[in-house]
């Protein structure tokens, strides 16, 4: 029996991504709302890989890859989290805008970009008065989420990934062979497909949608997601969390 293939699935996920799509979400919802800004990063995510595998460029297509990764499991967390994670990023951003601001300080540019550092100055201020520290955010690293949802897999496809996106020896080896004999050179990826882009997209999309349909009113998706999980052996239900303390407690 042949083996199903990844580009008929990638077709019946896109074709469950309708137009009216956001009629399914509410809109005073956090949850929902930043969950529509996560799914919809994944989605444009795989369209890049996809462009690029078509332009034989697969090996260019490791930060695009990383980043789907980075989202879908965010968006795995923003299901648990709920409206919560609105307050955890407004969190994040202040301490964001500091280290830009003491950078801009640092080399005396502050004043070349006072509008800007006020915008900065006003953004901490108020998230100082209005925002309470909270113990999970350090979960907004994905390392600490892939560690509490125990994904031993994507971990491991997250830290290889990230040698193709950080300058390392793994890769700029794609470019140069020693056979024993000589060094060969390229000016292309020795390895044309580090990833089979169609089967990754395939799954990375399709765990994005699992999580994302969660959040959905009527949960749409759900008959076809088991479908789909059924053919390519992909997981019918979300990771649990696995790690200390409760995300929903406060």
């Amino acid at each position: 029996m042949a083996e199903p293939d990844p580009g008929d699935g990638l077709i019946r996920l896109e074709n469950m991504i309708t137009d009216d799509l956001h009629t399914r979400i509410d809109p005073t919802n956090r949850a929902s709302m930043i969950g529509w800004g996560l799914f919809f990063a994944v989605a444009h995510q795989v369209r890049a890989v996809l462009v690029l595998h078509k332009a034989g460029a697969c090996g260019g297509a490791a930060p695009n890859r990383r980043s789907a990764l980075e989202h879908t499991i965010t968006l795995r967390w923003c299901v648990d989290q709920g409206a919560r994670i609105g307050d955890i990023y407004n969190r994040k951003l202040r301490n964001d805008q500091i280290q830009l601001a003491k950078a801009l300080k640092a080399d005396g540019t502050a004043d070349r970009y006072e509008d800007a550092y006020q915008v900065m100055a006003d953004t901490v201020k108020m998230v100082n008065e209005t925002i309470a520290s909270d113990p999970n955010e350090r979960l907004a690293k994905v390392e600490h989420l892939m560690q509490g949802y125990d994904l031993s897999k994507e971990r491991t496809i997250y830290q290889v990934e990230s040698r193709f996106v950080h300058p390392t020896l793994t890769g700029v080896q794609m470019f140069f062979k020693d056979d024993g004999e000589t060094i060969k050179v390229s000016q292309m990826p020795i390895h044309d497909e580090v990833v089979a882009c169609h089967l990754y997209c395939l799954w990375i999309l399709h765990a994005a949608m699992l999580a994302f349909n969660e959040v959905l009113t009527d949960k749409p998706w759900t008959v076809e997601l088991e479908k789909i999980a059924r053919d390519f052996g992909f997981m019918t239900t979300l990771p649990q969390w696995q790690g200390p303390g409760d995300l929903h407690a406060r």
